[in-house]
Parts: C-alpha cells; sequence; structure tokens
C-alpha cells in the first residue's frame, strides 16, 4: 500500500500544480483600461474602412456572379 498512497501524492501534486498554474493565467489578455477620445476615433474609423472593404467584396462577389450568369455569345462575321 505504501506504492500507492506514493502515486496518489504524486498525481494529487501534479494536480494541484496544473490546477493553479491554469487558474493563474485564466482571462489575463492586457490591462483593462478606458480608451481615449482619440483612440475611440480611431477605432470607429478603422471599423467604417473595415465595414466599407466588406461591402465592396460582397459587392464584387455579386457581380462576379452575374458575369458568370449571362449567356456567352460569339458575335462572328
Amino acid at each position: 500500500m505504501p506504492a500507492l498512497t506514493k502515486i496518489h501524492r504524486s498525481l494529487s501534486m501534479v494536480s494541484l500544480l496544473g490546477l493553479s498554474l491554469g487558474l493563474s493565467a485564466c482571462g489575463y489578455k492586457a490591462p483593462l483600461y478606458y480608451p481615449t477620445q482619440e483612440q475611440l476615433q480611431q477605432i470607429e474609423a478603422r471599423e467604417q474602412r473595415i465595414k466599407a472593404r466588406k461591402e465592396a467584396a460582397k459587392e464584387e462577389k455579386k457581380q462576379s456572379r452575374t458575369r458568370e450568369q449571362e449567356p456567352k455569345t460569339n458575335i462572328s462575321q
């Protein structure tokens, strides 16, 4: 039985160590702060650029689909 107790103790220690390391880093990304007015403006401008790019890509995709669906005619004289 002493070997089982030794294994049990080692397993418990490793489990506690892993749990404590996991919990210590849980949710940590960066310090939280309120952005300044300038930073808010930069964020808003970036979001607008992203939205404009997405809309342009969607429009381009729609146009390419339309071109693919148009019947191709060969005009030969």
